[in-house]
C-alpha cells in the first residue's frame, strides 16, 4: 500500500468546518439561521461580532445556490410595528423576499414587516380549524399568512395591520394568491390600530 496526501481546499469544506478554523479559541460557531425567502437571518453573540463580517461571507459562499443576503439583527423590538434594524454582513442588499408557506407564495420586504417562519404550523391549525363562510376578524394579519387560508376556505375575512407596508404586502399576496380562484369571497384589507378596527367590525355586526 503506498501513500497519497490529498489536499482539500475551500470549496470542499462545511460553513461550519471553515468558521471553526477561522475563528479564534472561545468563540462559537454561529449555529442555525432563518431563512426568509433568499434572506439569510442571524442573531450573532456579542463575541461574534468582531468576525461578523467572514461569518457572513462564509454562510454566502456555502450556501449560494438558496441564499444571495445575509444580516444580523440590531438592537432589539423596540417599536409598534415589530420590526427590527438589520445590517448586512454579505451579499445582495435586496430585502424583498418571496416566502413559500402552506403552498402559499408570499412577497415581503423584510426591512419593514414582521415574518416569523415557525408559526406556520399554528396558521395552518387556526384555518383547519374555521368552517367555509365563518366569518373572520384578523386584528394583526401582518401580511396574510392566516388571511390567505381562511380566504381560501370560504371565509368572509376581515384583514388589517397598523403597519400600513404590512397592510400592502397583505393586500399584494391575496391577489397574487387568491385573485383568479374561484370560490374565494373578497378580503377586505385595512390599516387601522387594532381597537379601532375591532370597534368598527362590532359596530358593522350588530347593525347587521
Amino acid at each position: 500500500l503506498g501513500r497519497r496526501d490529498v489536499e482539500v481546499g475551500y470549496e470542499a469544506l462545511s460553513a461550519s468546518t471553515v468558521l471553526r478554523k477561522i475563528l479564534p479559541d472561545g468563540v462559537e460557531v454561529p449555529g442555525a439561521f432563518e431563512m426568509v425567502g433568499h434572506i439569510a437571518h442571524l442573531n450573532l453573540r456579542e463575541e461574534q461580532l468582531p468576525y461578523k463580517g467572514v461569518i457572513g461571507q462564509v454562510i454566502l459562499d456555502k450556501n449560494a445556490k438558496v441564499i444571495r443576503t445575509v444580516v444580523n439583527k440590531v438592537g432589539k423590538i423596540e417599536n409598534e410595528y415589530r420590526v427590527f434594524d438589520m445590517e448586512v454582513l454579505a451579499g445582495d442588499s435586496d430585502f424583498e423576499a418571496t416566502v413559500k408557506q402552506g403552498g402559499y407564495l408570499y412577497r415581503l420586504d423584510y426591512r419593514k414587516v414582521y415574518w416569523n417562519s415557525r408559526l406556520g404550523t399554528e396558521h395552518k391549525a387556526l384555518a383547519d380549524s374555521l368552517g367555509a363562510g365563518a366569518l373572520v376578524w384578523d386584528a394583526f394579519a401582518g401580511i396574510g399568512p392566516f388571511v390567505l387560508p381562511a380566504a381560501h376556505k370560504g371565509c368572509l375575512v376581515y384583514a388589517n395591520d397598523l403597519n400600513p407596508e404590512s397592510a400592502r404586502w397583505c393586500r399584494i399576496n391575496v391577489e397574487r394568491n387568491l385573485g383568479k380562484k374561484k370560490g374565494v369571497r373578497e378580503v377586505k384589507v385595512m390599516n387601522m390600530d387594532a381597537r379601532a378596527f375591532l370597534r368598527e367590525r362590532v359596530r358593522e355586526f350588530e347593525e347587521g
